[in-house]
């Protein structure tokens, strides 16, 4: 992954076989990027969405394999226990042009992934908020 500072954030471009979750995470740590907001588009071969369960606490996971476009990736950077966190969710799409949805724990570029970070320009953290099960902004 390249990245550069623009206007307002950053824009990095992966390349084939980068992992996107850990180049996001290695970008804010790179950057000096306390919180921001992510938009993306691009391609992957391995991705893993998740859907959480309220009830169960926990993520159901799905494992896709073969060629994807990735229709949007949105998300953003946050802290947790003072290193990156990232919150990504995805629609991805294959050969059949049927959508599939969630959030991203995992992807592997395929071809290209284009993304825009704004630079929030202040720290968000994370917390447990245990009735939900997850580590939720704290403001």
């Amino acid at each position: 992954m390249r990245w550069r500072r623009v206007a307002g954030g950053y824009v990095a471009v992966f390349e084939r076989g980068d992992e996107v979750v850990d180049g996001l995470r290695r970008l804010a740590r790179e950057a000096g990027i306390r919180s921001g907001f992510f938009v993306g588009l691009g391609a992957v071969d391995r991705v893993q969405l998740a859907f959480w369960d309220l009830e169960r606490k926990e993520y159901l996971r799905t494992d896709l394999e073969g060629d994807h476009e990735v229709g949007n990736l949105t998300g953003n950077l946050t802290r947790l226990n003072g290193e990156p966190f990232v919150h990504a969710h995805g629609v991805v799409a294959g050969r059949d042009f049927l959508a599939r949805a969630g959030h991203i724990m995992s992807a592997r570029v395929s071809a290209t992934l284009e993304v825009h970070v704004h630079d929030f320009g202040a720290e968000i953290t994370r917390g447990m908020v245990p009735d939900i099960g997850l580590n939720l902004c704290k403001l």
